[in-house]
């Protein structure tokens, strides 16, 4: 595995990764709750392919990144323009998977001269759309919320797994997941999304420990004001957010292509990974 790039932001290490074309159109890609910039090294031949350049920082706490205390959703975009303005990038597309889709958005938001083009895939919704979301789903993301320690103490063990037990870290992520992502995570994809949840672990849980309470609560910004075209990939078979989240989500936004596969939660973004790529420079 290669060290990642870094930056310094405000005393901060940023870390980061590009594949793709070196020469090509800039599109940022940001990692779910659980993972890293490694997540995206699955497009690497995709967007060699299409002409991307492909940024995949590793959020605050993640990967190589270091952790920023009190961070709010809308502190992300500072991040993205600090590294865009590091590399040369004037304007640049943004792609979310899971929890990466409300820091795409916040994105779009912040910085919305600068973003062309949204794709989101697998993505968490906003709070307004709460009411569509599987009961369990929902209990567990307001002990995030509420309850002191509850995210932390969730996320040591995963962290713990990843770094002592590795078959058993990697047995987890099989054995909580839809039988599409589980057909994922046996094929060629299946050791690189490995290698990806783990290295979001390298430090410690903090960094999703954060992030999941961090996008199930508000936002701090409207979506459905957004001025951007949104294209949402989203399976049927998704059992992290379920499709009557994302189908309430479109509704919500006043631009929005929703695709709906018959994939699950990984394995969408596996089998479309090239589209969702695309999706990011309109």
């Amino acid at each position: 595995m290669n060290d990642p790039a870094t930056l310094d932001v405000d005393g901060r290490t940023l870390a980061y990764a590009e594949y793709g074309d070196p020469d090509g159109t800039p599109v940022f890609g940001f990692h779910g709750v659980i993972g890293s910039r490694l997540f995206w090294s699955l497009c690497d031949d995709a967007a060699t392919d299409r002409g991307i350049r492909l940024v995949a920082p590793d959020r605050p706490g993640f990967g190589g990144s270091d952790f920023q205390r009190g961070r709010e959703l809308l502190d992300w975009p500072v991040d993205v323009r600090a590294l865009a303005d590091h590399l040369g990038i004037d304007r640049f597309g943004v792609a979310g998977f899971s929890g990466g889709g409300p820091h795409a958005l916040a994105c779009a938001h912040s910085l919305p001269e600068r973003v062309r083009g949204v794709s989101l895939v697998s993505a968490v919704t906003p709070p307004e759309t709460r009411d569509h979301a599987d009961p369990f789903n929902e209990a567990v993301l307001d002990a995030t919320k509420s309850v002191p320690g509850f995210s932390a103490a969730a996320f040591a063990q995963s962290a713990w797994l990843a770094d002592n037990a590795r078959p058993w870290f990697e047995a987890s992520l099989v054995g909580t997941s839809a039988a599409p992502d589980r057909a994922v995570f046996d094929g060629p994809a299946g050791e690189t999304l490995f290698e990806d949840a783990a290295e979001g672990f390298r430090h410690g849980s903090r960094g999703s420990a954060h992030d999941l309470p961090l996008v199930g609560s508000d936002w701090g910004f409207d979506p459905s004001e957004l001025s951007h075209w949104i294209d949402m990939y989203h399976g049927r078979a998704d059992e992290t957010v379920n499709p009557d989240l994302a189908r309430a989500f479109g509704d919500l936004l006043s631009d929005v292509d929703l695709s709906l596969t018959d994939d699950a939660h990984y394995s969408t973004y596996v089998n479309n990974r090239g589209d969702v790529l695309e999706s990011a420079l309109a």
